[in-house]
């Protein structure tokens, strides 16, 4: 059956013209990616279904370079946050800029304000805290939630290991401050 191909014999069936190679790929993925996306830039829907749109687009153009040495959401990933990154520079926002000041954690196990919050609260918490994050510590948190190692991350982000572990730090130390104001309201 062709849904039980590997991604790598997806693609070679699909540079040998076979189209519905290609689909399989696209439904085994669209949701991760999507939900990357989601993830990354929050709250704005319109653009993110324009780079979800642009990274299919750019995949299809690009599979013919792609290596099997690489996962291919990772390298899906790269090609949308590249995406990202680009709709920002051309928008002359403020891109990605790195936190300089640490933040103390939790000195006691089980002091997580988290903990005395219900599922849907938490869920809802989270994702706020998630999106205040500054963007490459929120990627590198939504990435390290879809299970990517940190050499994938560092090499989604084209950075070092360690700035990939800085952020993740960054993130982590963020996300749990926020945590503890959200239950202290």
């Amino acid at each position: 059956m062709p849904e039980e191909l590997s991604d790598i014999q997806l693609i070679e069936k699909f540079l040998e013209c076979d189209s519905a190679s290609f689909d399989i790929l696209y439904a085994r993925y669209r949701n991760q990616l999507y939900a990357y996306l989601n993830r990354l830039l929050p709250g704005q829907h319109a653009l993110v279904d324009d780079i979800f749109q642009n990274t299919w687009i750019k995949v299809i153009r690009q599979l013919p370079k792609y290596k099997d040495s690489q996962r291919f959401m990772g390298w899906v990933m790269r090609i949308a946050h590249n995406l990202a990154i680009d709709h920002f520079r051309k928008s002359k926002h403020e891109i990605l800029t790195e936190d300089t000041e640490g933040s103390k954690l939790f000195a006691v196990i089980g002091n997580e304000p988290w903990r005395k919050l219900d599922n849907a609260e938490l869920a809802d918490a989270l994702a706020r805290c998630t999106a205040k994050l500054k963007e490459e510590q929120r990627e590198v948190f939504i990435l390290r939630q879809d299970e990517f190692s940190f050499k994938e991350i560092a090499e989604i982000q084209e950075c070092s290991i360690n700035t990939a572990l800085g952020r993740m730090q960054y993130a982590i130390s963020n996300l749990r401050n926020c945590m503890a104001e959200w239950k202290e309201h």
